[in-house]
C-alpha cells in the first residue's frame, strides 16, 4: 500500500513548469471559447493586418465525470435505508435539499457520535450498527465534502463544516477518516479536501470561518515532529492528527494557486457531473437485452435540466463574480498563513515564490478592470474584500520574509503596490492598505525607479516549442520586470502621477489618515522624480506643491471634520516644505535663492488661504503649526526664516489694517503663538516682539479714533472689536507698559457709558484683564449706577455673562443700593410681561447674588462661585419680601377664581422665589418666612395644578421637595400644621377652584404624611351644625310619587328662591364636606360610622335634585352635572350596604329598642345597634322629613335579618313615638311593613287605624283623618304578597266613613282625597267581589281627581294624578277577571279614559324635567295606549295634540308616546286614503298635522350626543317625529303619498332639518370623527325598547334607521338635497356611505317586495316578472300572440341616490312615441314620485293591458301582432268592420290579384 502522496518521477522544476503551462493553457471560465491569437506583423506591414481566417474552435471539454462511491463501491446495498436517502440527497444540486440532508445527518446520525467507541462493541447493538454505518459512509462523505465546504450557499457551508467537525470529534470516525485519507484516498481527492477545508477556514463569512478554523486547528498538524516526536513512525497511531507533510503541503499550495488564478475552473472541477452506476440487471426480451439508449437519453436530458436548475439556484444565492471573489479570498488567506510559516523553510518558501511571482496574483490589489501591470482582468475589480485580503498578504510578506534576496518578487510588488495604492477608492480597503504600503516603500525605496522603468511586456502571439522548453529562469525573467538602469534624463513615473492625483483629491477622501503619511511617502521618492518640473524649472517640486494646494482649490477638505482635516493638511504641507528644502540643499544642484523662493511662496500661500478662510484651521492651532515650522526653518538656515517672515509679517499687518474684526483674531492668535513658542533671546522672538509693538500701537490708535468724530458707524465698531481682541489675547503684556496702560485706562473709563451700549463685552474683558483693583472697582460701581439710564436689556446680559463665567475679579461689589431701581424695573416688566427678556434677566441677577450655585455654561454643568457683583444683602431681603407678599395675593385670587387672576403671573413669581431660594437657601429655612411662604408654595405645587394647569407647578414642586429635604423637623411640623388647617378650611370653601378630591390628593402628593388625608376630613360637630341650617322639607310635593314619606302638599311649601352658594361643580359647602367623607377608604368609613347619617342626607338631597332639577336645593345648585349627583347616590348606596351589614350579635334589635324605650345610653351596645340608637334619637329630636327618610333607609338594610319578634319590638317603639314624633314613627312603621316580616302588632295596628277613621267626624278629616290615612297607607303590605291589608268588612266600613267625609258639607281638601285615593289602591283587591256604594265612591273619586287635574295642573296635583292612575290600573286589573266589577267599570270607563286622554294631551309642552312627572306620564300613557276604538280615530293625531309628548324629558314617555302616535298615524292615513279615493273635486288635502310640522321645524344645529347630554332627549324626539312622518306613508295611496311629499317639499323640512340632523349624528360632516360604522348592525329595523339615552351609539343607530326609512319613503327629496348640495366632498361622502351601508339593504328589500307582488299585485296571465338579484336587474315581459314586450329596470349600486335605467328590451305592437311615454312614466314613478318598483311595473302592466284590451286578431294571419313588422291590425273594412295588418292585406292583394276584403269580399277603398 502506498504511503502518503504519490510523487512524480520528474524533477521539481519540470513539474512546476508544466503546472504553470497547464494553468496558462487552461480555457477561461466563461462558456464561450477564447479566440486564437495572431502574430503581429513586423516593420512597415504592421499597420495593415490581414483578415482573420475562419477556424473551427472545438467546444470546451467538460470536466471528467466522477462516479458516486455509493454505486461504485456497492455501499448502496450495505448502508441503512434512512442514511442512504440522506447521502443521496447530498449529491443533489438543489441547495435546500442538501441543507435538509445535512440537518438530518447531524440530528439523526452524528448527534452523540463522539461517544461511540470501538471498545464498546457488543454492549449496545444499535450504537454498534450506527457506528458501522457511519464508517461505511465516510468515502461518500469525502466525495461530497470539498464541494460542500466551498458551496455558494453560506448556510450549506456552515452545516457541512459543522458535520465534518462532529465526525472528527468522534475518535472512531476520526481514525477511520484519517486512515482512509492516508491510505485509500486518491491524490486529487486529498488535494480537494485539504484545499477546500483550509480555504473555508479563511472564508469571508466569519461564522463559516470560525467553524472551519476550529476543526482545522484541532485535527491538522503542520509538522510531524511537534506532534509525535521525531522518532515516531507515521503509521504507529492511526488516530493521530493529519500531518501536512511536504507532498500534502505542496498539494495544498497548488489548490490555492488554482483558486487564485482560475476559480471558475476550480468550481467546475469540484462540482462535476455525477454519474450513477446502474446496478440493476438488464432487461431482456426473448433472451435479448433491451437497448438502453432511450433511458440514457432521458437521463441525460434530466441531468441537463438538473444542472440548469442548480445553476439558477446558485445564481440566486451568489453571482459568478462573487463566487470567484470568495474563492480568491480563501486562497489569499491560505497564502498569508503559508507565508508566515515559510520564513524558515526554504522549500516551502520556494513554492510560495512560485505562486507570488505571478503578476496575476497581485492584480488583486488593483480596483479597475484593466490591470496596468498584468495582462489580465484585475482580480480585485469590484471586490473590495479581495483587495483587503491582498493587502493583508502583502503585510505578511513584508513583516516576515521579503528581503533583498527575493529579487524576483520585489520588482513586481513595486509596480503593483505603487500603481494600486494611490488610486484605491474604497475607504475600507485603504484602512488595511496604509501599514503594508508604507512599510514596503520604507523597505524598498527603489520601488519608484522600478515603476518608472516598468513597461507591460507584449505577449507574443505564437508560442514556439523553444519557449515551451525554456528553463525556469527564463520564464521567471519574462514574468518579472528587470530593474531599470539609472539614466541622467528626468524620470517620469506613472505612480508619481497617481500620487499627485492622490494629493489633488485630498488623499483620496481620507485626509486624516493620508496627510500624516505624505511625508513618509515623500521621503521614498527619488529626487529625479520629486524635484523635476516641466512647468516651472526654476522652482523645485512645483508639480508636487501644485497638487498639494489643489485639494484646497477643489474644496476636497470641505466636509465633516473640516477643521481637523485642514489642520492635518497644514501640518503636512509645512513638513513637506521643510523636507523639500533639505532635499534641494542636499542635492546641491540649485542655488540658495531657489530655496528661499520656495519657502516664501509656500508661506505666503499659507497666510493667504488661512486669512481667506478657505483653509479652515482653528486660529490657535494654525499659529502653533506655523510657529513650529518657522523655528525649524531658523534651525536649518536663518535666511530661510527671513524669507518666510518676509512673506508673513507684511501680510499680517496689512490684514489687520483692512480686515474685519472677525478675522483679526487670526493675526492675534498667530502673534500670540509666535511669542509663546519662539525662544527667548532668539532672532525669531525679537522680530515677533517688534511686530507685536507695531500691532498694538496701531490698534490703540484706531480705538482712540473710534470715540472721536473722525471715525463713525461701522468702522468705529470694527475698531472696538479689534481692541477687544487685543485686550483678550495680550492682556498682561498689554498692561505691562505704563504708557499703554494709561492710554487704555483713559479710553475705557472715559467712555464707559458709551461702551456699555456699543461694546459691553469690551468692558467685561477690560475688567477681567486689568490688574488694578482701584480702577476696576470705580468703573464697576459707575456702571451699576448708570444701568437704569441705559438700555438695560442689551447692556446687562454681557455683564452677567462675565459674572457667570467667573471672569470678573472678586473685589467688584456694589457700594450701596445702586442697582435696586434697575431690579425693580425688571420685576415690574416681568410681572406685566412687557419685556420678554425681563424675567430671564432678573433670574440671572438673583442667582448671581448667592454664595455658590451651579451654572449651566455651554454643554456642561459646572460649579460657579457667585461674588455678589450686583445685589447687596439688604436689597435681596427687600426683593424677597415683596415677591412673597405678591405671590400670596396672586395665588389666593387664582385659587378663588377671581377675575383678572393670571396663572402666567404666578409662574413669574414662582420662578423668582425659586431663584431666591436657590441663591440663598438659608432664606427658606428662616423661621419667620417659612410658615408664610411654604404653605403658598405647597398650594402652587400640589393644590392649584389639580384644578388648573399652571406652568409654574413643576418649579414650585421642586422648591417644596428641596425644602423638605433640608428643613429641620420642628419647622416642618409648623408648616405642615398650617397647611393642614388651610386645606381643611378649603374643603368647605365653595369659592375655591379645587374640589375635595383635589384637596385630598394634594395632601397625599405633598408628602404631609400617611394620615394627612384622614386628618383633613370634616368633624362630626361641624357637619351636624351645617345640617341643622339646611332645609329638611322635601323640595316638591310631587316627590311623594317616589318617596312614600313625603308629607301632603298642604303640610309644607315647595322649595323656591335662589341656589345655594356652591363651587364650580355646583356643590355647596355641606356637599363638599360630605363628599370628602365619601372619598375616604372603607376601613376608615367603618371607624366613622357616625358619618353615614350625613352621607344619607347628602344622597337624599342628590336624589331630590335628580328628580326635580328645576327646584333649588340646599346642597347643590341647579347647574350641577347629573353625573356628580349620580356618583353621590351610587357611593352612598354602596357605603350603606357595606356599613349596614347585619351584625354578628343576634339580639341587637331587641337591645337597641330596649335602649330607646328605656332611655339608656348606647355606649354598651354593638357598633350597628349604637349607630341605630343614635340615629333614632337624632330623628326624634329633629322629627322632620329628611331624618325620617334617613332612618327609613337605614331600617331597610337593618331589618333584613330581623325576626317577627324583632319587628314587633320596632312597631312597639313606633306606637310609643307616634304622638311626639309622628314623622319618625311613620318611618319606622314603613320600614317594618316593607321588610315583609308582618309582626302581629303591625296587623293589629292597621285595624286600629282603620277603626280610628270611623270615629273621625268630617270636620276633623283634614287633620286627624289625614294623619290616620297616612299611617294606614304606610302599613300597607306589598301588593304581591299574601298578606291581607284589611278584612273586607273593615274595608267596607272604612270607605263608608270616608264617603261620609266626602258627602258632608265641609270641604275635606285635596290632601285627604289624595291620601284616600292611595288607600283605595290597596283596597281594590279586597273589595273586588263585594258590590256596594264603595265602588261609586272610588269612581267618583277618580273622576273628581281627573277633573281637578284637567283644570289645575302643577306639581301639587301630580301626586293626586299618580294615585288616581294607580287606582285606575288596579280597577282594570281586577275588572279583567271579575264580571260584576267589569260591568260597573264599563259604565264609567269612557268618561274616565276621556278625561285621562285629555289630561295627557293638555300637559304643558315646555314643562321642566321632572322624574315624578315622567313616572306619572308613563303610567297614564300605559292606559291611554289601550284606548277603545271610539276614543282613537283619525282626529287623534291632529286634534288630541299629543305630539309634544315626543319631546318629553323622559325617554320612556317618548317611547310610549311614539307607540300611541304611530297608531294614530295609521288611523289618519286610512281615513285620508278613503277620502281621497272618493274625492272627485280635489277638496281633500293630504297634509301633515300642524303640531307634528311644528315639531319637525325645531332645528337641532350641531347636535353632539356625547358632548351635550342635554340634547339627547331633543334628538330622540326629533327622530321619533320623523318616524311618525314615515309611518303616515304606510299603506297610503299614491295620491296621499304625493300630498305628504309635496307638503314636505313646500316646507323644505327634509333638506333644512332632517338631512343636517342625520349627517351630524352619522358623523358625515368630516372633522376628527369618522363616520359611524354600520357593518355589524341591521339598519332596516330598530327596537325602541332597546334605546338607551345614556349610550350615544343608540341615537346614532336610530339615525341610521331613520335615514333608511327616508330613502325608502321619500327618496326623491333626499336626491333633491344631494343634487343641490354645494359641498362636493360632502355629497361624495354621503353617496359612498349610502352605497356601502344602505343601498344593498334597500335593493334587497325592493326585490323581495317585487317577488311577493309578482303573485299578488302583478299577477296576470300574460305578464311575467323576472328578478336578477346578482346583476340588480328586473325584467317585465308581456306576452301577446307568442310575442313579448319587455322592459328592463337596471338598479344602480347607489340607488336610490342615482337614477334607475329603464331599457326597452323588446317593443312589439306599440308605436314608438307611445312606448317612450310608457318608459318615461315608469321612470318618473320611481324617480320623482317616491314610487316603488312594484308601482312602476304596475303602471307598465296597466298601460299594456289597456293598449291591447279589445284588440281582435287579424283575419288573414289570425294574430294580433304582425309577424313581419310587429304592428297591430289597423286597417278596417268599412263593410264588415274587421281589422287587418297592413302587411297581411298587401300580401293578400298580391296573391289574390284583387282588392276585396278577405271576409266580406267587398272592395277596400
Amino acid at each position: 500500500m502506498v504511503k502518503g502522496g504519490v510523487k512524480s518521477s520528474a524533477s521539481s522544476a519540470t513539474r512546476k513548469k508544466h503546472a504553470r503551462k497547464a494553468v496558462k493553457d487552461a480555457p477561461p471560465a466563461s462558456d464561450a471559447p477564447p479566440l486564437p491569437k495572431e502574430k503581429k506583423a513586423k516593420g512597415k506591414a504592421r499597420g495593415k493586418e490581414p483578415p482573420r481566417k475562419k477556424e473551427y474552435i472545438p467546444p470546451r471539454r467538460p470536466p471528467p465525470a466522477q462516479p458516486d462511491p455509493l454505486d461504485t463501491h456497492g455501499l448502496a446495498q450495505r448502508l441503512p435505508a434512512p442514511l442512504l436517502v440522506v447521502l443521496r440527497a447530498l449529491g443533489k444540486k438543489d441547495a435546500l435539499t442538501r441543507a435538509k440532508a445535512l440537518d438530518e445527518l447531524r440530528a439523526s446520525w452524528l448527534a452523540g457520535a463522539q461517544l461511540l467507541r470501538d471498545d464498546d462493541a457488543g454492549t449496545d447493538p444499535d450504537a454498534d450498527a450506527r457506528l458501522a454505518a457511519l464508517k461505511l459512509m465516510l468515502p461518500v462523505w469525502l466525495h461530497h465534502a470539498s464541494a460542500l465546504f466551498l458551496h455558494p450557499a453560506r448556510r450549506l457551508r456552515t452545516l457541512a463544516l459543522s458535520a465534518h467537525a462532529e465526525i472528527l470529534r468522534a475518535p472512531a470516525l476520526r481514525a477511520a477518516l484519517f486512515s482512509h485519507l492516508r491510505e485509500a484516498a486518491p491524490p486529487a481527492q486529498l488535494e480537494a479536501l485539504l484545499g477546500a477545508w483550509c480555504m473555508a477556514a479563511r472564508d469571508a463569512e466569519r461564522p463559516v470561518a470560525l467553524v472551519a478554523r476550529r476543526s482545522w486547528d484541532a485535527h491538522v498538524a503542520l509538522a510531524l515532529a511537534p506532534v509525535l516526536g521525531p522518532d515516531v513512525p507515521e503509521d504507529d497511531d492511526p488516530a493521530r492528527p493529519l500531518v501536512l507533510d511536504a507532498p500534502r503541503a505542496a498539494a495544498l499550495l497548488a489548490f490555492a494557486q488554482r483558486a487564485l488564478l482560475d476559480p471558475a475552473a476550480l468550481h467546475a472541477a469540484l462540482n462535476p457531473v455525477q454519474v450513477s452506476v446502474d446496478m440493476a440487471v438488464p432487461r431482456t426480451v426473448r433472451g435479448r437485452p433491451v437497448p438502453a439508449a432511450v433511458a440514457s437519453a432521458s437521463a441525460s436530458a434530466r441531468r441537463v435540466e438538473e444542472e440548469s436548475a442548480a445553476r439558477r439556484t446558485e445564481a440566486e444565492e451568489e453571482s459568478k463574480t462573487d463566487r470567484n471573489a470568495r474563492l480568491r479570498i480563501g486562497a489569499l488567506g491560505r497564502c498569508s498563513g503559508c507565508s508566515m510559516r515559510a520564513r524558515r523553510n526554504s522549500k516551502r518558501r520556494s513554492d510560495m515564490l512560485e505562486i507570488l511571482s505571478d503578476a496575476r496574483v497581485w492584480s488583486a490589489l488593483y480596483h479597475a478592470p484593466n490591470c496596468p501591470f498584468a495582462d489580465v482582468e484585475s482580480f480585485g475589480h469590484a471586490q473590495p474584500v479581495v483587495r483587503s485580503y491582498a493587502w493583508t498578504l502583502l503585510q505578511t510578506l513584508v513583516e516576515n520574509w521579503i528581503g533583498a534576496a527575493d529579487r524576483r518578487l520585489v520588482p513586481m510588488l513595486s509596480v503593483a503596490v505603487l500603481r494600486s495604492s494611490f488610486v484605491e477608492p474604497s475607504v475600507q480597503v485603504r484602512g488595511a492598505m496604509w501599514r503594508p504600503w508604507l512599510k514596503f516603500l520604507k523597505e524598498f525605496p527603489r520601488a519608484w525607479e522600478i515603476d518608472a522603468a516598468f513597461e507591460l511586456p507584449k505577449a507574443d502571439e505564437s508560442e514556439s516549442d523553444a519557449e515551451e522548453s525554456g528553463s525556469d529562469a527564463e520564464d521567471e525573467a519574462k514574468a518579472s520586470p528587470a530593474p531599470a538602469a539609472p539614466e541622467t534624463k528626468p524620470v517620469r513615473s506613472p505612480a508619481f502621477a497617481d500620487f499627485l492625483q492622490f494629493l489633488e483629491l485630498g488623499c483620496a477622501g481620507s485626509p486624516l489618515e493620508g496627510y500624516p503619511a505624505v511625508l513618509i511617502i515623500l521621503s521614498t521618492i527619488p529626487s529625479s522624480i520629486l524635484l523635476h518640473s516641466d512647468a516651472a524649472p526654476d522652482l523645485p517640486a512645483a508639480p508636487f506643491f501644485a497638487s498639494f494646494w489643489a485639494a484646497v482649490d477643489g474644496r476636497a477638505l470641505s466636509a465633516l471634520e473640516r477643521a481637523a482635516k485642514s489642520a492635518a493638511f497644514l501640518s503636512a504641507l509645512l513638513e513637506c516644505t521643510a523636507f523639500v528644502v533639505r532635499r534641494v540643499r542636499a542635492d546641491g544642484a540649485r542655488d540658495a535663492g531657489v530655496e528661499s523662493a520656495l519657502v516664501r511662496a509656500q508661506y505666503a500661500r499659507v497666510w493667504e488661504e488661512c486669512a481667506a478662510r478657505r483653509l479652515r484651521v482653528e486660529e490657535g492651532a494654525a499659529g502653533e503649526l506655523v510657529a513650529k515650522s518657522l523655528a525649524r526653518l531658523s534651525e536649518i538656515d536663518e535666511g530661510l526664516f527671513d524669507a518666510a517672515w518676509d512673506a508673513l509679517a507684511p501680510a499680517m499687518r496689512g490684514h489687520l489694517d483692512s480686515a474685519e474684526a472677525a478675522n483679526a483674531q487670526l493675526v492675534f492668535s498667530w502673534l500670540k503663538a509666535f511669542r509663546a513658542l519662539f525662544a527667548e533671546g532668539s532672532r525669531p522672538r525679537g522680530v515677533a516682539e517688534e511686530l507685536f509693538e507695531q500691532v498694538t500701537q496701531g490698534v490703540l490708535a484706531r480705538g482712540q479714533d473710534a470715540f472721536s468724530a473722525r471715525s463713525q458707524g461701522e468702522g468705529a465698531g470694527r475698531a472696538l472689536d479689534v481692541l477687544l481682541e487685543v485686550i483678550d489675547a495680550f492682556g498682561d503684556a498689554l498692561f505691562s507698559g505704563v504708557d499703554r496702560a494709561k492710554a487704555l485706562d483713559d479710553m475705557v473709563v472715559g467712555h464707559a457709558g458709551q461702551l456699555l451700549t456699543v461694546s459691553p463685552k469690551l468692558l467685561t474683558t477690560y475688567l477681567s484683564r486689568r490688574g488694578d483693583d482701584q480702577v476696576t472697582l470705580g468703573l464697576w460701581r459707575s456702571l451699576l449706577a448708570s444701568l437704569l439710564s441705559q438700555p438695560i436689556y442689551t447692556a446687562l446680559p454681557a455683564l452677567l455673562d462675565a459674572a457667570e463665567r467667573g471672569t470678573l475679579p472678586d473685589h467688584l461689589k456694589p457700594a450701596q443700593q445702586e442697582f435696586d431701581r434697575a431690579i425693580s424695573a425688571m420685576f415690574s416688566d416681568a410681572m406685566g410681561r412687557a419685556k420678554p427678556d425681563a424675567l430671564p434677566l432678573l433670574l440671572r441677577v438673583i442667582r448671581s447674588s448667592g454664595a455658590c450655585a451651579q451654572a449651566l455654561h455651554g454643554p456642561r454643568r459646572r460649579l460657579t462661585w457667585r461674588k455678589g457683583y450686583f445685589v447687596t444683602d439688604q436689597s435681596f431681603d427687600t426683593l424677597l419680601q415683596q415677591v412673597v407678599a405678591t405671590f400670596s395675593e396672586v395665588l389666593t385670587s387664582i385659587l378663588h377664581g377671581e377675575d383678572g387672576a393670571d396663572a402666567a403671573t404666578l409662574d413669574v413669581l414662582v420662578q423668582v422665589i425659586a431663584a431666591c431660594v436657590e441663591s440663598r437657601p438659608a432664606a427658606a429655612l428662616d423661621g419667620a418666612l417659612a410658615p408664610a411662604l411654604l404653605p403658598d408654595v405647597f398650594d402652587a405645587a400640589f393644590l392649584l395644578p389639580q384644578a388648573l394647569q399652571t406652568p409654574g407647578a413643576p418649579v414650585a414642586e421642586k422648591l417644596w421637595t428641596s425644602w423638605r429635604v433640608s428643613a429641620p423637623a420642628d419647622l416642618q411640623k409648623r408648616v405642615d400644621a398650617a397647611i393642614s388647617a388651610r386645606l381643611q378650611d378649603a374643603i368647605f370653601h365653595t369659592s375655591i377652584l379645587a374640589s375635595p378630591r383635589d384637596i385630598l390628593r394634594a395632601a397625599a402628593d405633598g408628602g404631609l404624611g400617611a394620615d394627612a388625608a384622614d386628618a383633613l376630613l370634616p368633624t362630626r360637630a361641624h357637619l351636624d351644625e351645617l345640617l341643622r341650617t339646611l332645609r329638611a322639607d322635601p323640595a316638591a310635593p310631587s316627590l311623594a310619587i317616589l318617596q312614600p314619606l313625603v308629607p301632603p302638599a298642604g303640610a309644607f311649601d315647595a322649595a323656591h328662591g335662589p341656589d345655594c352658594e356652591a363651587d364650580r361643580d355646583g356643590r355647596g359647602a355641606y356637599a363638599r364636606g360630605v363628599g370628602a367623607l365619601l372619598l375616604a377608604d372603607r376601613a376608615g368609613a367603618r371607624a366613622r360610622l357616625w358619618a353615614l347619617r350625613h352621607v344619607l342626607a347628602l344622597a337624599a338631597y342628590a336624589e331630590e335634585m335628580l328628580a326635580v332639577p328645576a327646584l333649588p336645593s340646599p346642597a347643590f345648585t341647579r347647574e350641577v352635572p347629573r353625573e356628580v349627583l349620580r356618583d353621590v347616590v351610587a357611593r352612598a348606596r354602596g357605603l350603606t350596604a357595606y356599613l349596614l351589614t347585619p351584625a354578628a350579635e343576634e339580639s341587637w334589635h331587641a337591645d337597641a329598642v330596649a335602649a330607646l324605650l328605656g332611655g339608656r345610653p348606647a355606649g354598651g351596645l354593638g357598633e350597628l345597634a349604637a349607630f341605630t340608637v343614635d340615629l333614632v334619637r337624632c330623628a326624634q329630636e329633629e322629627d322632620d322629613n329628611l331624618h325620617a327618610r334617613i332612618l327609613h333607609t337605614v331600617l331597610q338594610h337593618a331589618l333584613r335579618d330581623a325576626t317577627q319578634e324583632d319587628a314587633d319590638q320596632w312597631v312597639l317603639l313606633a306606637r310609643k313615638l307616634e304622638e311626639e314624633c309622628p314623622e319618625t314613627a311613620l318611618a319606622i312603621v314603613l320600614g317594618v311593613a316593607q321588610s315583609g316580616t308582618e309582626p302581629p302588632r303591625l296587623a293589629r295596628y292597621r285595624n286600629e287605624l282603620a277603626a280610628g277613621v270611623l270615629g273621625v267626624p268630617p270636620r276633623k278629616a283634614p287633620t286627624d283623618g289625614l294623619l290616620l290615612l297616612r299611617r294606614l297607607a304606610a302599613t300597607a303590605p306589598d301588593p304581591d304578597s299574601d298578606v291581607a291589608f284589611l278584612p273586607q268588612a273593615r274595608a267596607v266600613n272604612l270607605l263608608r266613613a270616608c264617603q261620609e267625609w266626602v258627602a258632608a258639607d265641609e270641604d275635606v281638601g285635596e290632601d285627604v282625597e289624595s291620601e284616600l285615593t292611595g288607600v283605595c289602591v290597596h283596597l281594590v283587591p279586597i273589595l273586588q267581589n263585594v258590590p256596594g256604594a264603595h265602588w261609586e265612591l272610588m269612581f267618583d273619586l277618580i273622576e273628581s281627581n281627573l277633573e281637578v287635574q284637567l283644570v289645575v295642573r302643577g306639581r301639587r296635583t301630580l301626586t293626586v294624578l299618580w294615585r288616581t292612575v294607580r287606582l285606575i290600573l288596579a280597577i282594570q286589573d281586577q275588572a279583567a277577571y271579575n264580571k260584576a266589577l267589569r260591568a260597573d267599570w264599563k259604565e264609567r270607563e269612557t268618561a274616565v279614559l276621556t278625561l285621562l286622554r285629555d289630561i295627557v294631551a293638555s300637559e304643558p309642552k315646555s314643562a321642566p324635567a321632572s322624574e315624578p312627572r315622567a313616572v306619572c306620564r308613563e303610567a297614564a300613557l300605559s292606559i291611554v295606549q289601550n284606548l277603545p276604538q271610539s276614543l282613537m280615530d283619525h282626529t287623534t293625531l291632529s286634534k288630541a295634540s299629543m305630539s309634544h309628548l315626543l319631546f318629553d324629558p323622559s325617554a320612556n314617555v317618548q317611547k310610549m308616546a311614539y307607540e300611541l302616535l304611530r297608531e294614530a298615524a295609521h288611523k289618519r292615513t286610512e281615513h285620508l286614503v278613503i277620502e281621497a279615493g272618493v274625492d272627485t273635486e280635489e277638496i281633500v288635502k293630504s297634509l301633515l298635522p300642524l303640531e307634528l310640522v311644528s315639531l319637525l321645524q325645531q332645528s337641532l344645529d350641531a347636535v353632539d350626543v356625547e358632548e351635550d347630554p342635554g340634547s339627547v332627549g331633543r334628538t330622540f324626539g326629533s327622530l321619533l317625529s320623523w318616524m311618525i312622518v314615515f309611518d303616515l306613508y304606510t299603506n297610503a295611496s299614491m295620491k296621499v303619498k304625493s300630498g305628504y311629499s309635496e307638503h314636505l317639499q313646500e316646507l323644505g323640512l327634509v333638506e333644512t332639518h332632517l338631512i343636517p340632523l342625520l349627517l351630524n349624528l352619522l358623523q358625515l360632516y368630516g372633522g376628527p370623527s369618522k363616520p359611524v360604522k354600520l357593518d355589524v348592525w341591521s339598519i332596516d329595523e330598530y327596537f325602541l325598547e332597546s334605546y338607551d339615552p345614556e349610550n350615544p351609539l343608540s341615537a346614532r343607530l336610530l339615525a341610521a334607521h331613520v335615514y333608511y326609512r327616508a330613502l325608502l319613503t321619500v327618496p326623491s327629496l333626499v336626491r333633491a338635497w344631494l343634487f343641490d348640495c354645494k359641498d362636493k366632498n360632502l355629497a361624495a361622502a354621503v353617496t359612498s356611505y349610502t352605497a356601502a351601508h344602505f343601498s344593498p339593504v334597500l335593493i334587497d328589500a325592493a326585490f323581495a317586495h317585487l317577488r311577493g307582488a309578482a303573485e299578488t299585485e302583478l299577477a296576470a296571465e300574460n305578464l311575467a316578472v323576472r328578478v336578477a338579484g346578482a346583476v340588480h336587474e328586473v325584467t317585465a315581459a308581456y306576452n301577446v300572440d307568442e310575442h313579448q314586450l319587455e322592459i328592463t329596470l337596471k338598479v344602480p349600486p347607489e340607488w336610490p341616490l342615482q337614477r334607475i335605467a329603464v331599457k326597452d328590451s323588446r317593443r312589439v305592437g306599440v308605436p314608438e312615441n307611445r312606448w317612450r311615454g310608457w318608459l318615461l312614466g315608469v321612470q318618473q314613478i320611481v324617480w320623482s314620485q317616491n314610487g316603488s318598483l312594484v308601482d312602476a311595473l304596475s303602471l307598465f302592466k296597466k298601460n299594456v293591458t289597456l293598449h291591447f284590451e279589445g284588440q281582435t286578431e287579424c283575419a288573414i294571419c289570425y294574430s294580433i301582432i304582425s309577424v313581419s313588422d310587429g304592428s297591430l291590425p289597423r286597417k278596417p273594412c268599412k263593410t264588415c268592420k274587421n281589422r287587418f295588418h297592413a302587411s297581411c292585406l298587401y300580401k293578400w292583394f298580391n296573391t289574390s290579384h284583387s282588392s276585396s276584403c278577405p271576409l266580406c269580399r267587398s272592395e277596400f277603398m
